[in-house]
């Protein structure tokens, strides 16, 4: 089981990963089981990080780490990077690729490269009260209060 992110603070290290394309139901069973796995091992320097790995809107995963506790280090940096690489592998998606962008279209998430985000932008068909997701954020307390918010409140105003 991954461990749930309510259990650490806001001052958490937060890094947002999104896939290019949701994951199917029997996918989603596959990819809790990998990132579980990563989660229960994952350390730096020999000791285990504070952390926390979950999935929303079957799309995006979304890893937390309480550095209070343990700083997660270039290492178990590169080694997050590497179970993103696997899972782009395993399951036929993009996790890495930061022109993705997504947005709420009604109750579904859509996804665009940044460069038709910003053609739809500047002509119109998009407005700055969308929902948006910042994949930016940096702690877990920004990622609660910004990561799902509208174009106006988010770095996404600059591609209008």
């Amino acid at each position: 089981m991954v461990k749930i992110a309510n259990n650490l603070p806001d001052s958490s290290r937060v890094w947002v990963y999104q896939s290019n394309r949701a994951f199917t139901d029997s996918e989603l069973s596959d990819l809790h089981q990998e990132l579980s796995k990563f989660n229960l091992s994952w350390e730096a320097h020999g000791k285990k990080l504070n952390s926390a790995i979950e999935v929303y809107y079957n799309q995006f995963v979304v890893i937390y780490v309480d550095e209070a506790f343990q700083h997660a280090t270039g290492c178990s940096i590169d080694k997050s990077v590497a179970l993103m690489k696997s899972i782009e592998d395993h399951f036929g998606v993009e996790m890495l690729d930061r022109m993705n962008l997504a947005y709420k279209l009604d109750d579904s998430i859509q996804n665009i490269k940044i460069g038709d985000f910003q053609e739809k932008a500047r002509s119109g068909e998009f407005n700055t009260d969308m929902i948006v997701f910042n994949n930016l954020v940096k702690n877990k307390g920004e990622f609660i209060s910004n990561w799902e918010t509208t174009v106006n409140k988010s770095w996404h105003i600059n591609l209008f």
